[in-house]
This record gives structure tokens, sequence and C-alpha cells, in this order.
């Protein structure tokens, strides 16, 4: 797919993140939360994690992707007590490839 000729103001909507970047409920376990600037988005991106801000770093480097989200969709989760929401790392669109939902471990 050709992404370098797109207008990104549809997806910067859809798929803005969908949840606050905190340290809720991490006080046993705290991690790393910051931002930097994505040349990539042309906006600041939060990560929660050195994981996670590693990975954006090599998506800033990558040649072929055009453009990535932070936290972009939930995913509802069914069981047999309750309804929840998993919401994915990353939304990566490379040129010439599918956008490639990824969770950062």
């Amino acid at each position: 797919m050709d992404w370098n000729n797109k207008t990104w103001e549809f997806e910067d909507e859809a798929y803005s993140p969908k949840r606050k970047f905190n340290n809720k409920g991490s006080q046993w376990h705290p991690h790393i939360i910051g931002s930097f600037y994505s040349f990539r988005n042309s906006k600041v991106v939060e990560f929660e994690s050195l994981n996670e801000r590693l990975f954006y770093y090599f998506l800033e480097l990558e040649r072929d992707v055009v453009r990535y989200f932070v936290q972009p969709i939930q995913v509802p989760i069914l069981t047999d007590k309750k309804e929840w929401f998993h919401i994915p790392d990353v939304l990566v669109f490379r040129q010439g490839s599918q956008p490639a939902l990824i969770q950062i471990k």
C-alpha cells in the first residue's frame, strides 16, 4: 500500500490514545513513563516502559515506517464473568504493507 501521499487527519482522530499514561496501580512495580517528540508523527509520543520507548525509537529510524499510533484501539474481551478492554501498544503503518497492530513486552 502507498501511504506516503496520504493525509492522516482521520487516523489521527480515530487512533488517538485510548487511555491516559500514568503509574496508577504500579506502587509495587513502578514503571517508567515519559514522552519524546516523534518526527514520524509530527507530535509528542508517550510511553509507559523502557521497552516501549526503545521500540518507538526503532520505529523512528526504520525507513519503511510512515506513521505509528500509540494505544490506538480498545479490543473488547468477553469472559463468563465480565467484559473488559485490552489496549494494544501500537499500530504501525509501513510503506508497501498492511497496518500492523503490535503488543510490546
